[in-house]
C-alpha cells in the first residue's frame, strides 16, 4: 500500500517537473523568439535610395540632395534621415570667363551644373552607406541665330567674307569655327541662291540652317571710294548687312570690299566662332573694374591755394597692358592596339590520283571484257566469231582523292596604329598687367 503511494506521489512530482521544465523552456523559446525580432529589425536598412543612377544632359543641374534620391516608401523616419546624412561627392563644376568689349578677363564664375564626364555621390547615415552614378553627356546640338536672307555686293570673295559676325551660336560646350558651304552661291551673277551654315561643338553635336544670299549690284563710287558690304546691327539687336560705299580711309576690317571684276568662288569656307558664340544663362554683360572716384580728389590737388601753392601728383589712374599667355600643352603617346589572328596555310594542294586495273581488250574494236578469267573467255569466243585480236591492257577504274595538307600559324594584326597626341594642359589666356600709374595731368611713375 506505501509502495502503490509512493509511486502516485513521484508520478504526480515527475508531471509537475516537465511542467516546470516546459515553462522554462517555453520562456527561453519566447525570449529567444524576441530577441531574433530585435536582431531582425536592427539589421533592417533605413537608408533606401529610389534610384542609385542619374543621367543628366550637360547643362542640367544635379542635385546632391539626400531628399531627392530618398524612396520615402522603404526608407525609416524620413525627416532624420534628412536631417542626419552626410554626403559627400566629386561633381566638378563649369568655370566661364567673362571678357569685355577688347577681350580682356575681367571675372570667372562657377555655374552650377557639372562638366561632362562620370561621377558619384555618396550619402552617410549612421553607419548606412549609399552611393548614386552620375553621368554628365552633352548631346544637345548648338542653337543657330542667324538673318534670314544677307545682301552681298557683286563679285565679293566669300572666302573672305566675315560671316562669323552675322552668325550667333549657342551652346553649353565650347565650338569648332563655321562651315560656310558657298557651293550655290555664283558671286558674278546677281540674284539670289542658297547658303547653308554648320556649327559642331567638341562632343560632334551639329546644327545646320539655310538662309538666302542676295548678290546685288554695287553702287557707282567717286575717285577715293570702294563698295562694301558692312555688318550692322539694327535697333532690335539683330545683325544684318548693308550695302554701302565708303572712303579708302574708312573701311574697317570687317568690311567686305568688293572686286571690280568676276572671282572664283570655293565650295565650303570656314569663318571664326570666337565673337559669334555665347552660352547659356553665361552673363552677357559687359563687367568694368571698379575704382575710386578721382573727380574731387582731383580738383583739390590740381587748383593753387591762395598762397600759388605748386600742383602734388594724385597716381591713382592705373596703367595697363594686355599680357598673352600661351597654351601649355604635353604630347601624350598612345600605343598601337593589336589582336592576334590565326590563319591556315596550304602547305600543299589538295588533287586527285588516276586508279588504275589490267582488262582484257579487243584490239579491233575496244571493247573491255573486264578482268579476270572468265574476260579472257568471253574475249575468245569475241575473237572466234569476228576475228578480232584481243590483249591485256591499263583502263582507269577511279580515281582516290587526296587532302590537302596545311598547317596553322598566328599573326599579329594592327588594329589601330600608334600615335601621339597633343594635350592642352593649360588654355592660352590674356591677363591684364597694371604697369604703372599716371595722375591726371598726364605724369606717370
Amino acid at each position: 500500500m506505501e509502495t502503490k503511494k509512493e509511486n502516485i506521489i513521484d508520478k504526480y512530482l515527475n508531471t509537475r517537473k516537465k511542467k516546470v521544465i516546459a515553462g522554462c523552456v517555453a520562456g527561453v523559446l519566447v525570449i529567444g523568439c524576441a530577441g531574433a525580432i530585435i536582431l531582425n529589425t536592427s539589421s533592417s536598412k533605413e537608408l533606401v535610395l529610389a534610384s542609385d543612377e542619374v543621367k543628366a544632359e550637360f547643362g542640367q543641374r544635379v542635385s546632391t540632395n539626400i531628399a531627392d534620391y530618398l524612396d520615402a516608401n522603404k526608407s525609416g523616419d524620413v525627416d532624420k534621415i534628412i536631417k542626419d546624412t552626410k554626403e559627400k561627392d566629386n561633381l566638378k563644376y563649369v568655370t566661364v570667363t567673362n571678357k569685355d568689349e577688347q577681350g580682356n578677363v575681367v571675372s570667372k564664375e562657377e555655374k552650377d551644373y557639372p562638366k561632362v564626364g562620370n561621377y558619384e555621390i555618396n550619402f552617410t547615415y549612421k553607419k548606412e552607406k549609399q552611393s548614386v552614378k552620375v553621368t554628365v553627356k552633352d548631346t544637345t546640338a548648338p542653337e543657330i541665330k542667324a538673318p534670314d536672307s544677307i545682301d552681298v555686293i557683286q563679285y565679293t570673295d566669300l572666302s573672305t567674307f566675315n560671316f562669323g559676325e552675322l552668325l550667333q551660336a549657342t551652346d553649353y560646350s565650347d565650338v569648332k569655327d563655321w562651315k560656310i558651304d558657298t557651293s550655290k552661291v555664283d558671286v558674278n551673277t546677281i540674284g539670289t541662291y542658297d547658303l547653308k551654315v554648320t556649327i559642331q561643338d567638341k562632343y560632334k553635336n551639329k546644327a545646320s540652317k539655310k538662309l538666302k544670299v542676295n548678290i546685288v549690284q554695287a553702287p557707282e563710287v567717286a575717285e577715293g571710294e570702294v563698295a562694301v558690304t558692312e555688318v550692322v546691327t539694327d535697333e532690335n539687336g539683330n545683325k544684318k548687312t548693308v550695302v554701302t560705299k565708303k572712303s579708302s580711309s574708312e573701311v574697317s576690317k570687317n568690311d567686305a570690299v568688293a572686286s571690280t571684276s568676276p572671282v572664283s568662288n570655293k565650295g565650303t569656307v570656314n569663318s571664326s566662332s570666337n565673337s559669334s558664340v555665347s552660352k547659356p544663362t553665361t552673363n552677357s554683360g559687359t563687367s568694368k573694374p571698379s575704382g575710386n572716384n578721382t573727380s574731387s580728389s582731383n580738383s583739390s590737388n590740381n587748383s593753387s591755394s591762395s598762397k600759388g601753392d605748386e600742383h602734388k601728383h594724385n597716381y591713382n589712374i592705373p596703367i595697363t597692358k594686355t599680357v598673352h599667355h600661351d597654351a601649355v600643352t604635353k604630347v601624350v603617346h598612345h600605343d598601337a592596339v593589336t589582336r592576334q589572328e590565326t590563319y591556315t596555310v596550304v602547305d600543299k594542294e589538295a588533287y586527285d590520283e588516276p586508279v588504275y586495273e589490267t582488262h582484257v581488250v579487243c584490239k579491233v574494236c575496244g571493247q573491255d571484257f573486264g578482268k579476270g578469267s572468265e574476260a579472257s573467255l568471253n574475249a575468245g569466243d569475241h575473237s572466234a566469231i569476228t576475228g578480232h585480236s584481243y590483249h591485256s591492257t591499263k583502263v582507269q577504274a577511279g580515281t582516290k582523292h587526296h587532302d590537302a595538307v596545311t598547317h596553322q600559324e598566328t599573326k599579329t594584326v594592327v588594329v589601330t596604329p600608334a600615335y601621339d597626341e597633343t594635350v592642352v594642359v593649360k588654355q592660352a589666356y590674356d591677363e591684364t598687367v597694371t604697369t604703372g600709374y599716371k595722375c591726371l595731368c598726364g605724369a606717370t611713375k
